[in-house]
């Protein structure tokens, strides 16, 4: 039994409260200080958006300033907040947290 609430536990403590929704690859469109999900060279890097300079981009991952050319990236996805992730999912486990313990009782 301690196997399972620790297993939920960690559930909760995994779950993101926000999705990445795939966007036009235009740096241009980008806007400043908000959190971004950049893939190059088959690899996604979180970055903090700050600039477009030239043909390249200045974001900070990491706590670092990097500039990324534009002719490198691949796909540009944005950080949405999700609902279903923020209220459904931990009001579910915990429903089942209480389904579990009142069969355990009976």
């Amino acid at each position: 039994m301690k196997k399972i609430f620790l297993l939920f536990a960690i559930i909760i403590l995994f779950q993101s409260c926000f999705s990445y929704k795939a966007i036009d690859n235009d740096p241009t469109k980008m806007e400043t200080g908000k959190t971004y999900k950049i893939e190059r060279n088959n690899k996604y890097s979180k970055v903090v958006f700050h600039n477009v300079k030239d043909n390249t981009i200045l974001v900070s991952e990491d706590f670092e300033e990097k500039q990324i050319p534009i002719n490198d990236i691949t796909d540009i996805q944005k950080r949405k907040l999700s609902v279903v992730k923020t209220v459904a999912l931990p009001l579910s486990i915990i429903a089942g947290l209480v389904g579990l313990f009142a069969l355990s009782y009976n």
